[in-house]
């Protein structure tokens, strides 16, 4: 069955970033991966004010196509987030996005998605900019799927199967047999600490999805050690936060 990926493409110009995205577009055509590049330079978004309100209602007061392209995402079986380097960081169009993205922070809506992360430099702050794509996903609940990364110096660099197999395998995974990352299974432990203790007005939904006694948010294959690992600094930080309601 064919899949469908969602590519963000997070700059004005159509290079270096988004040639990566156009060749990763015909390699994953192959394995029956279709791919729509999503422009955000042809889209509508204003800067998040911070007033929460996507938190409290469930949509922002913001009248842009914020919300549309937030409706759109959860559809497709997988995700390629990218963006040049700007300044050792995503550019600022990308980084206005993902504020727009807060709620999916406190309440994440693309578990069990396989993000995969491309992005090119002039310069430096590569591997900075591609952690942070990472970082961004893993807030989402989305599974990191592999990184793409090029440089002035391997810019005409052709891509390489093993640049985005691991991205092709999620998509056709059964998710019962994905193993977490501790890094993943920490920051599972400290956003239920939070919708426990601290952020209440998120603690409905997580008792909706029935996360808050799990060990992740759906039925994966956890390494003991790194479960043991997880729950143990759960039982810590849990311990070391007083409740809002106290």
């Amino acid at each position: 069955m064919k899949k469908k990926v969602i590519a963000i493409h997070a700059s004005s110009r159509k290079k270096n970033t988004y040639h990566l995205l156009e060749n990763l577009k015909e390699e994953l055509a192959a394995y029956d991966i279709d791919v729509e590049i999503l422009c955000l330079s042809e889209l509508d978004i204003g800067r998040c004010v911070g007033c929460e309100a996507c938190l409290r209602s469930g949509t922002c007061h913001l009248k842009d196509d914020v919300d549309a392209v937030m409706r759109r995402i959860p559809e497709y079986d997988g995700i390629i987030l990218s963006s040049p380097v700007y300044m050792n960081n995503v550019s600022g169009m990308l980084k206005t996005f993902l504020d727009r993205t807060c709620r999916w922070v406190h309440r994440p809506e693309l578990t069990g998605i396989p993000v995969l992360f491309v992005a090119s430099t002039a310069g430096s702050g590569l591997r900075h900019t591609l952690n942070y794509l990472e970082d961004a996903a893993l807030q989402w609940g989305a599974i990191p799927a592999g990184k793409i990364g090029r440089s002035a110096g391997s810019r005409a660099k052709r891509l390489e199967k093993k640049e985005y197999i691991r991205f092709v395998e999620y998509l056709n995974m059964d998710m019962h047999r994905y193993k977490p990352g501790m890094k993943e299974l920490i920051t599972f432990e400290i956003k239920k600490i939070l919708a426990e203790k601290v952020l209440t007005r998120d603690k409905e939904y997580w008792v909706e999805k029935q996360w808050l006694n799990k060990h992740y948010y759906f039925e994966a294959s956890i390494d003991p050690v790194k479960k043991a690992a997880a729950s143990f600094f759960y039982r810590f930080l849990s311990g070391k936060i007083k409740s809002v309601e106290e």
